[in-house]
């Protein structure tokens, strides 16, 4: 674990209702530049597929993870959850299958609790030892959710441009301006991310003009597309950084994390949620 300095992560939480739209791949993007460029990162695994996971640490070793935060009344020191992984600059605070009794649907039980508030004091005791803290969510509202977005500075929500890959982003938007207004006011939507792009199908040409028509400032201008080497780098469990670092796919990479980086530090017009009057409770999925 690096020592601490002068540091103060930022906590981006990556979140959207729908599988398989690249949420992982976003943070597994964003943690392959910060390795090539020096940058210490942590990966926060609160899906209980782990997939970042099992990406870095051997998936037969089981190991304490996220779960122990949400333990109601614990005094965890969050430092001896952090896992270093064979790259000097990603550490991984994992995931398994024992936080699937933490991952709630019942979200008045978890508020009168406080449980939502289970990771904001783990993340700023850990923010003076990274560059940024990457959180990856499961597909669904849930109490590890709802915990991400309490504990986080800004919020990239990957989508496919296509209906289905859109479903839930009302609800994922809602969320967002809920915990905005009840419990983190300075959380950010730092952006939509398309990702999984098929080039060739003109149908999602199509729809990304209309997606960044629709959300303007608020539509990444980077878009993630479905190449084979992101592919293998995942396969390999290789980051693209080093799986091919001249190849298309990591260029790719690097001008993502770049505009990632001025969106972060406010340089991006347009930034942050359109909020509507009142504050609604958002529709909760149920864990699975």
């Amino acid at each position: 674990m690096p020592d601490a300095k002068t540091r103060h992560a930022a906590a981006i939480t990556v979140i959207n209702l729908k599988g398989g739209v690249g949420k992982t791949h976003t943070a597994w993007l964003l943690a392959s530049i910060c390795e090539v460029r020096g940058l210490e990162v942590l990966v926060i695994d609160t899906d209980t597929q782990a997939n970042f996971t099992s990406s870095f640490l051997d998936p037969a070793q089981t190991v304490p993870g996220v779960e122990r935060l949400f333990h109601p009344g614990a005094e965890q020191n969050p430092q001896l959850l952090v896992r270093r992984t064979r790259y000097p600059h990603i550490d991984v605070l994992p995931s398994n299958s024992a936080l699937a009794r933490f991952d709630l649907a019942d979200q008045r039980t978890w508020e009168r609790a406080d449980l939502h508030l289970s990771l904001v004091e783990a993340i700023r005791e850990l923010r003076p030892l990274y560059d940024y803290v990457l959180i990856d969510c499961p597909p669904r509202l849930s109490l590890v959710s709802f915990a991400s977005l309490c504990a986080s500075d800004a919020v990239i929500i990957p989508m496919e441009a296509a209906d289905w890959g859109a479903q839930g982003i009302m609800q994922v938007t809602a969320a967002v301006e809920y915990v905005q207004q009840r419990f983190n006011p300075p959380l950010r939507l730092l952006g939509y991310l398309v990702s999984r792009f098929k080039r060739a199908r003109s149908y999602q040409q199509s729809y990304l003009r209309r997606l960044r028509e629709h959300f303007e400032a608020l539509a990444f201008d980077t878009v993630i597309p479905d190449l084979a080497q992101f592919e293998k780098s995942v396969t390999d469990r290789v980051p693209i950084s080093r799986h091919a670092p001249r190849s298309e796919e990591a260029a790719i990479a690097r001008a993502f994390f770049d505009e990632f980086r001025r969106r972060a530090q406010g340089d991006v017009p347009g930034g942050g949620t359109r909020r509507r009057p009142g504050v609604q409770r958002p529709a909760v999925t149920a864990a699975g």
